[in-house]
This record gives C-alpha cells, structure tokens and sequence, in this order.
C-alpha cells in the first residue's frame, strides 16, 4: 500500500533523515517508535508532502507521490492526524469534521461518515456544536483522529496521539486505533508510547537518529532485552 525508500530528509543544513526504507502493506497497522528527535515526526510530515525530501522516493500502490504538494496527496489518499492535534479552536466539533472532508463532493457519503465517526467517538456527536478549542485535550485528539477519517483515507497518518493525555485516555485513544485497525483501516502510527504502541501494532520499526535501527513483527520486538531496556523501562 505505502512504500518509502531511502528518503534523506534535511532541515537547512542539518540532515533528520538519512536513508530511511520502510513499507505498511494493505490492512495493516505498522508503527514508528522512537525517542524525540529521533525523525519520528519528519518522517510522516515527509509523506504527507509537507517537507520534501532531497532523496528517495514514496509510492502508494505503486503510484509515485514524491514530488506531490500535500492537498493532492490527501486526494490519493493519505490523510495525517498530526501532532499537537492542530484543530481549528474557533470553529465546532461539526465544522472541524466537515473540513476533513473538503475535498469531497459526495454529500451522502459525507453525512454516511459524520454518523460513522459520531458512533466511533460519542462524546464528539454530544459536542456537535461546541466551539473545538473548548474540549478537553482528550477529545481534542479524538477530534483530530476523527477529522482525519473524513476525507477517507486508504492511509491514515497517526502522529503521537497519546501525547499529553491523562493514562486513562491514552488506553481509550488506542482502543480506538486498534477498532479503526479490526475494520481495515491502514495506519502508520508514529508514537513515543512504544509499550502501547507494540502492544497493538502488526510490525514495527525503530527509527535512532534519522536511521532505522531494527524492524519486525510488533511482538517479537516487544519482547527484545534491547528494546525494552532502551523503549520499555526494562
């Protein structure tokens, strides 16, 4: 589904990511852990067209997307729930959810959604028409994740979203990526939460320094001595 080799990634004269491959298959749930500044974040902004890298390549199903400026890119298909959340505060829960869907044109299929994503996070139908920057920071993710899911994504882009949550939220918020997993959703999921994130995660990658470090199916790496003495507390 998403392909990414040997992206090399600078800002200015400092180099974040330095040959970075990887690849999240159809259905799949892979994450990115890692410690801050580890290019976690870069590496997403980089898909999504954001940042553009000076090397390498990204590809969904085979369809090169490297040079793609970011509206076009969620147009293919790849839609980014970033960190910090970064909704519209002055704007409602509702109106929030509609911009997630801007580039639709299909109104049923946009009211179809708004009920899937009200029926996914009932807190947010409860604050249908509440300004978005009122909600605590737990519904704000939810909000964001939720916005995301509006434009339909083939690829969902998940960025720390356990960043600054109360424990118990953060245990909602991934049983909710975990649902969105179970219906067939593609996710990459960028968290600094590495025991929750392997917990519920396919396969997953350490990214050390702009480098990927280790790769493999999520359990095998939870239970390496390395991983959890440097990620887990182990």
């Amino acid at each position: 589904m998403l392909e990414v080799q040997d992206l090399h990634v600078y800002y200015g004269n400092i180099q974040a990511l330095r040959g970075v491959s990887f690849r999240v298959e159809a259905g799949e749930l892979v994450t990115i852990i890692g410690s801050n500044g580890a290019g976690k974040s870069t590496t997403l902004l980089t898909i999504s067209g954001v940042l553009r890298p000076r090397q390498g390549q990204i590809r969904l199903e085979g369809q090169d997307l490297t040079r793609t400026p970011p509206h076009k890119i969620v147009q293919q298909g790849i839609s980014h729930c970033p960190e910090g959340r970064l909704i519209f505060g002055r704007l409602s829960v509702a109106e929030n959810l509609l911009l997630g869907a801007y580039n639709r044109k299909d109104r049923a299929g946009i009211r179809q959604d708004m009920d899937r994503v009200y029926q996914l996070f009932p807190r947010l139908r409860e604050r249908r028409s509440q300004a978005a920057g009122t909600l605590s920071g737990g519904e704000q993710q939810m909000l964001a994740i939720a916005r995301a899911l509006m434009s339909r994504p083939r690829v969902l882009l998940l960025d720390e979203p356990s960043l600054g949550l109360a424990p118990l939220l953060v245990e909602q918020i991934f049983q909710i990526i975990q649902e969105l997993h179970q219906e067939g959703v593609t996710i990459l999921l960028v968290e600094q939460n590495a025991y929750q994130a392997l917990r519920i995660a396919d396969r997953a990658y350490v990214l050390e320094t702009g480098r990927i470090r280790l790769s493999g199916d999520a359990a095998t790496l939870a239970n390496d001595p390395e991983i959890q003495a440097a990620y887990l507390g182990g």
